[in-house]
Parts: C-alpha cells; sequence; structure tokens
C-alpha cells in the first residue's frame, strides 16, 4: 500500500485467549489465528477501539471473526505485530 493505493483490510477467525478493557471503550486480545477451525499455536495481540461495552468484554466468547488491519506495535523499544480491529463478531 502506498500513494493512491488503500491498506489492505484482512479477515479471519480467531480462539480468543484473553481479552481486557484498556482505557474508556477499547478491547484488547491475546489472540490465536485458526487455520481451517484448527489452532495454529501462534499468539498475536489485536486492539478494537470504541467498542459497544455492552458486550464486550464477554468472557463466554471463545472465538471470533475479526475485519482486521495489521501494524507494528512499539512499546518499551520491543516491536511486534498487532492487529488493528476493525470489526468484531462472536462466533
Amino acid at each position: 500500500f502506498g500513494q493512491a493505493f488503500p491498506e489492505p483490510i484482512f479477515d479471519g477467525e480467531f480462539k480468543v485467549l484473553h481479552q481486557k478493557l484498556v482505557g474508556e471503550k477499547h478491547l484488547k486480545l491475546m489472540l490465536e489465528p485458526l487455520y481451517k477451525g484448527h489452532p495454529t499455536n501462534v499468539m498475536i495481540d489485536g486492539i478494537a477501539f470504541n467498542v459497544d461495552l455492552r458486550r464486550w468484554p464477554d468472557a463466554s466468547v471463545k472465538t471470533v471473526r475479526l475485519a482486521y488491519k495489521l501494524d507494528v506495535n512499539e512499546f518499551r523499544g520491543n516491536q511486534s505485530l498487532q492487529l488493528m480491529i476493525d470489526h468484531i463478531e462472536a462466533k
């Protein structure tokens, strides 16, 4: 992506390993991508901004379908992959 090309949006299913509110309305997730419904043993952070607090966080949700963009999270000099979640749907 770059000039005249929008950032790509991906979609996929993920197992929810952990979820918590950060700030006032942001949902931070630890996720495991699912491949054909099976775990991958890979952990990825995700964040969804301005979530509906009547729905999230929800400890009963174990799997989600996401629309997301890829991002690099920089914290204390460390870089890691992070999903910037545009849409989250409980499965």
